[in-house]
């Protein structure tokens, strides 16, 4: 009996068949998996196995015309990682002898491995790639139906490999998104830690710990910018510290660089001594735009090399710790200003306790008196007394100085001549006794510029002594000035060698005395321009009919018109002293 027979178009059919299932069997393995090497090993196996070959490899593109090795089965191991560049290939399977060497260079390479099959990896006519086999078992060539059936293997084994690659890259890129997170989140931390802390010391301390336990570091330096130059506020190196004339070479210095590719625009290099202390990175601490400080840091504990997201965490890592410095010193400074205003404010009423609440009236004379403090406290004084035999006692003075200490040596001179005055000494020896006692006080570094007088109402007299100070006007109701200047030098500076010179003034009906401090005449305008005596005495000469008050409200305005707009630098003490003009002798 014979043996029934196939017929071809039955054995195609099936051979079709079992084509089409082992793609399918393939396809589903191949994507199974989103590990490159198991998809790659997969698929040279597989290929191998079908055209019956020892030989596989994996070469895929890494960039516009070059390919690196992935993968060999067969071959010498020592061809993984090797790159060749290739600029066209076949999109079919081909044998290598059939291609020109002149035409395509990259050919001698897979003749050289011992490949003689390649067969392209496409994707959307885009090259991702090529697999290479060695001869096969059976020396046949391929057929047309095998070439078709490996075109269908390597366009699913395309889609596997760009599949895997995607994915890899997407889980690269959420790897990197968590670590920026960890590291976000640890900066976070940090920047609470920092934002608590205020006293400088402390917060180079955590920028320390931060550099030794988050990057991992053991050699650093850590500076700061003083003035022009960078001090070393911190440092861990095996050699001396470097001056801070070498560190300001590195402030132009605007983001991470290695010491390697620091630029060098001057005669001096920074980069061999700062190799000598096994520093490897710069990382610029700025603030609005300029560099406030730098970290300087060795290798890492784990010798790995500082990558692009190290550098932008350490950078991240000296701009809060630079934000925090710079807190911390407005806060210190706003402290000490805060220090100051509440000592101007104690100066401030140190000085007005000791101004006169209520002027003494002097029998058939006008008398008007003001004082007009700056923002800065200063050391204006005057007074009236009522002496014991009917006389009264003006003064006018101005400190030295400002704040508290002229406030407080103001108060001494006041406490000094109500002391003194009851003793009823002549006026010129009162003033050396005065004079004396400042000096034992403030030991010669301070001064007081000093006016003062005894008003006798019945002759109408003034007997005064002047010690340094602006020279008073006496205005006479014609029109006339004569200034006091009899006296002798300033007080507090040298002990009296010899004595203040007294004079007497005669008053007639409708003569002003009108005495001032330098507030009144050094008045500075917005072009820095003084008030000036002629401008005095201009308003002197216009109001000199007037009342005391209106006298003296007349110089203030005429001193506010000159300065408008410009900040009032010392105090204005002003007093006017005027004989009736119905005064009877």
């Amino acid at each position: 009996m014979a043996r029934p027979t196939r017929s071809v178009a039955t054995t195609e059919s099936y051979e079709s068949h079992f084509e089409h299932a082992t793609l399918f069997e393939f396809s589903k393995v191949i994507n199974s998996s989103l590990e490159l090497p198991f998809i790659l090993s997969h698929i040279l196996l597989t290929i191998m196995g079908k055209i019956v070959s020892s030989k596989g490899m994996v070469v895929l593109s890494c960039g516009k015309t070059d390919y690196r090795v992935e993968m060999v089965k067969g071959f010498s191991q020592s061809l993984v990682g090797s790159t060749l560049t290739i600029r066209t290939i076949p999109s079919t399977a081909f044998a290598l002898d059939n291609l020109d060497p002149r035409r395509h260079p990259w050919v001698k390479f897979f003749r050289e491995a011992g490949a003689a099959i390649l067969l392209p990896l496409v994707i959307a006519e885009k090259s991702i790639g090529v697999l290479a086999f060695g001869d096969r078992f059976t020396k046949n060539k391929l057929r047309a139906r095998e070439i078709t059936y490996l075109r269908s293997l390597a366009n699913i084994s395309a889609t596997a490999i760009e599949k895997a690659h995607t994915i890899a890259e997407v889980q690269q890129v959420n790897r990197k998104l968590d670590r920026k997170v960890q590291e976000l989140n640890t900066l976070f931390d940090l920047g609470r830690e920092f934002s608590a802390v205020l006293d400088p010391v402390k917060l180079i301390r955590l920028l320390e710990f931060s550099l030794l336990g988050q990057v991992g570091v053991n050699r650093y330096l850590i500076c700061l910018k003083e003035g022009p130059d960078m001090r070393v506020a911190a440092a861990k190196v095996g050699v001396q510290q470097p001056p801070g004339e070498f560190l300001s070479m590195l402030t132009g210095i605007k983001s991470p660089t290695f010491i390697d590719d620091i630029i060098v625009r001057g005669a001096s290099d920074p980069r061999e001594p700062l190799k000598t202390m096994e520093l490897a990175v710069v990382v610029p601490m700025q603030l609005q735009g300029a560099t406030r400080g730098l970290i300087l840091l060795g290798e890492r504990l784990s010798k790995e090399r500082f990558s692009v997201v190290d550098l932008e965490f350490v950078s991240s890592l000296g701009n809060l710790a630079i934000i925090s410095l710079e807190n911390a010193r407005l806060f210190k400074e706003a402290l000490e200003k805060q220090r100051m205003e509440d000592e101007l404010l104690i100066a401030r009423e140190i000085q007005k306790g000791l101004l006169p609440g209520v002027i003494p009236p002097i029998p058939g004379f006008q008398i008007a008196a003001e004082n007009v403090s700056s923002k800065q406290v200063g050391g204006d004084y005057y007074d009236v007394l009522a002496l014991a035999d009917g006389r009264h006692l003006i003064a006018i003075g101005d400190v030295s100085g400002k704040g508290t200490p002229a406030a407080l040596l103001m108060a001494n001179l006041q406490a000094t001549i109500r002391a003194l005055v009851p003793l009823d000494l002549p006026l010129g020896e009162l003033t050396g006794r005065v004079n004396d006692l400042l000096c034992e006080n403030t030991g010669g570094n301070k001064f007081v510029t000093f006016f003062w007088g005894t008003i006798d109402h019945s002759t109408r007299t003034l007997r005064y002594v002047n010690a340094g100070h602006n020279y008073p006007y006496v205005v006479r109701r014609e029109g006339e000035f004569e200034r006091l200047d009899k006296g002798g030098m300033i007080l507090g500076i040298l002990k009296t060698a010899a004595p203040y010179e007294e004079d007497v003034v005669h008053f007639e009906p409708g003569d002003a005395l009108v005495l001032f401090t330098d507030g009144v005449s050094e008045a500075m305008n917005k072009a820095q321009e003084e008030y000036g005596e002629e401008r005095l005495e201009r308003v002197l000469q216009l109001m000199r009919s007037g009342t005391a008050r209106e006298i003296l409200n007349a110089i203030h305005r005429d001193v506010q018109a000159h300065t408008v707009g410009a900040t009032q630098s010392d105090d204005i003490t002003m007093m006017v002293v005027k004989l009736d003009d119905s005064a009877s002798g």
